[in-house]
């Protein structure tokens, strides 16, 4: 049952992340075409974007224990009740928690978090509780914020679900009834976790750029259930377009009579840090009939002679209630007659108007289905084999025996380089090669609603040129069960910003190219990657190595093989993108263990088609005349107006 599960604690603050934005844009891969410019902070798609200096960290800043609720309902603010109420949640000791990743500049729409540490401890700084949250990426990414996402640059809010593996419980845990209570109800020692992260500020502004807002619970994980996704039923936004309340996870407890229903992820907020100016009475019901209505402009009234009124929504002005309850909302004591009724039949959302008529703001999809991939974003290397868990739910009850159809979504079109804004380089489309994947296009749940979708990578060969790899969607829906116009829209890429985006029904997998380890690795065969990442992480230039000169990489050679040789979840993981193939690190590996440094075709430099990173490169390599490094400033003098040095500092990586 997940977070959603009692007993649940809902905790609430601020996370810092200061994602580079440099690889944001596709064309800033191309090495030969990088720009100087292209590292300068910009607004939108200019320059690096608004942000080219990041290091990709996420960490909890200024988090604290909200409230707790009990397996019997009752809900504890009061810390002389339970003292984990008002306690610190943070991150990894001694360093920033962990990094936040996307998985490419083509799907930016799934960007994940890796290495996060989660910890809760009491004012004397002693360990509550400790787990690693298990990488995810977000889901649910829906409009938030009514004032267009002023002054912060971001109307956006989205939602990571987890697990917290590796679980530590301090000695003091034994003082929080709540803490002993979820260590002797959940499975495994693991805990589920959920973060709704909104209110993020890309502009400077209010002293709070690269931080947002976020809402997080925690509670029981049990046997059998996903670990990236609650397996809970699900309302979809029908007022205004579905701009409002888009995607609501809810659980019906028919044992304890008792619905629990979180709207932190999509309660409409007017402001970053969560302030509420919503104005109607809410109420949760039951529909007697069921419901197909579009999302839309138009109003939508359900007379109340087909309603059953399971209760309001207690939520109150300002920032205090989401901020408190994480915008999770029990209604207990549920009559037997509305538990049976909701066995079958959809939830809905409904506001009353002046005139008592009761508007429909959300519903449960037609035949209350779900379908959802757990670990639904994958990398995969060339002849790796991986597996996809789908799972299959009608009205919150698992689907055994059934079939689950898959279907590869159509190549993108290429976009050639005039057609660009701005025309820098050519621009590759995605999908393509249809063969890079393998798959069946049908697999069958079994007696938990749980299928497993295999998926083997063929060898492809730099289908986008200057990007390593590809990006493929895969879309997978019940079988026989008709499309439902509430629940999000797939098979197109991009999506309209009016509707859900990234929702339940697509597998995204980056493929990597196919690599060859070289017997002898010399610069050249890695050089590509390391200009590339240069190019891409300022950061790492200006504080800690400059990726592009083999020489620079040399003297901190050491220092690279141990982020280089760290386990994938490990924050000091190189590179922090995640997106390198493990052929290709291994060869950084070898290279590393023997650093041979090749000469480099200079001509690829004299018409000015190196970036200039590749110049630099070329320029401090011991082989090359005075007379070439001569040629090889004027080239970059030519690019950007003077070469480029960057002091070398060693505090980057806090070893």
């Amino acid at each position: 049952m997940s977070y959603l599960h009692l007993p649940r604690l809902t905790f609430s603050g601020d996370f810092l992340s200061d994602v580079s934005t440099v690889n944001n844009d596709t064309q800033h891969y191309n090495n030969a075409t990088f720009e100087p410019s292209f590292q300068l902070p910009g607004q939108n798609s200019s320059n690096g974007w608004w942000n080219p200096d990041g290091g990709a960290t996420f960490g909890f800043q200024n988090c604290q224990v909200m409230q707790v609720t009990a397996e019997d309902g009752t809900i504890i603010t009061d810390s002389s009740l339970d003292g984990v109420i008002g306690q610190i949640v943070t991150g990894g000791e001694g360093r920033n928690s962990g990094k936040m990743v996307d998985l490419d500049p083509d799907q930016q729409m799934v960007s994940a978090l890796w290495g996060v540490t989660f910890r809760i401890l009491n004012a004397q700084n002693e360990l509550l509780l400790e787990g690693k949250i298990k990488p995810t990426s977000f889901r649910d990414l829906q409009l938030r914020q009514t004032n267009g996402g002023q002054p912060n640059g971001q109307p956006l809010g989205g939602t990571w679900t987890s697990v917290l593996d590796d679980v530590a419980w301090g000695e003091k845990a034994i003082e929080s009834p709540f803490l002993q209570a979820l260590r002797a109800k959940t499975h495994q020692n693991k805990i589920s976790i959920n973060l709704n992260a909104f209110g993020y500020y890309y502009v400077h502004a209010d002293g709070r750029f690269s931080l947002g807002r976020i809402l997080g619970s925690i509670g029981p994980w049990f046997e059998g259930e996903p670990e990236l996704f609650a397996p809970a039923r699900r309302l979809y936004g029908i007022y205004k377009n579905g701009n409002v309340f888009a995607g609501s996870n809810f659980l019906m407890n028919e044992e304890q009579a008792r619905l629990s229903i979180d709207l932190g992820s999509s309660f409409p907020v007017s402001d970053s840090i969560g302030t509420i100016n919503f104005e109607a009475n809410l109420y949760v019901a039951v529909s007697k009939n069921a419901l197909a209505m579009d999302p839309s402009e138009s109003d939508v009234m359900i007379p109340e002679s087909e309603l059953l009124i399971i209760g309001k929504v207690p939520y109150m002005k300002g920032v205090d209630w989401i901020n408190g309850c994480s915008g999770i909302v029990d209604i207990n004591n549920i009559s037997i007659d509305i538990v049976a009724a909701l066995e079958n039949n959809q939830l809905i959302l409904v506001a009353v108007n002046n005139d008592n008529q009761f508007l429909l703001v959300a519903r449960e999809a037609i035949g209350g289905y779900v379908c959802r991939a757990d670990n639904f974003v994958q990398r995969i290397d060339t002849r790796q084999a991986v597996t996809v868990d789908i799972y299959a739910y009608r009205f919150g009850k698992p689907m055994p025996n059934q079939g689950i159809s898959l279907a590869l979504e159509p190549a993108t079109p290429d976009t050639p380089k005039e057609n660009n804004n701005p025309p820098i380089s050519a621009t590759y489309g995605n999908n393509k090669p249809e063969d890079g994947l393998q798959f069946s296009s049908y697999c069958t749940t079994n007696n938990i609603g749980l299928a497993h979708l295999d998926i083997l990578g063929n060898s492809i060969h730099s289908p986008r040129v200057y990007i390593d790899g590809q990006i493929y969607w895969i879309d997978y829906s019940i079988e026989n069960i008709p499309a439902d116009s509430a629940m999000p829209s797939v098979g197109k890429r991009p999506l309209p910003m009016n509707v859900i985006v990234n929702q339940n029904m697509s597998i995204s997998v980056h493929l990597r190219d196919d690599f060859e380890i070289p017997e002898i690795p010399v610069w050249s065969d890695i050089a590509p990657v390391m200009i590339q990442f240069a190019n891409l992480y300022p950061i790492m230039s200006k504080f800690f190595i400059n990726f592009a000169d083999p020489n620079a990489v040399v003297a901190k050679k050491e220092i690279l093989k141990f982020a280089f040789t760290r386990d994938i979840h490990d924050p000091i993981y190189m590179p922090v993108t995640r997106d390198l193939s493990e052929n290709k690190r291994l060869t950084i590996l070898k290279w590393l263990d023997n650093p041979i440094i090749d000469n480099i075709d200079l001509s690829k430099a004299k018409d000015l088609g190196n970036s200039v990173a590749e110049n630099v490169a070329l320029e401090s390599k011991s082989s090359v005349t005075t007379e070439q490094q001569q040629q090889l400033k004027t080239a970059n003098k030519a690019k950007n107006g003077s070469s480029i040095r960057f002091p070398e500092l060693t505090n980057l990586f806090e070893f």
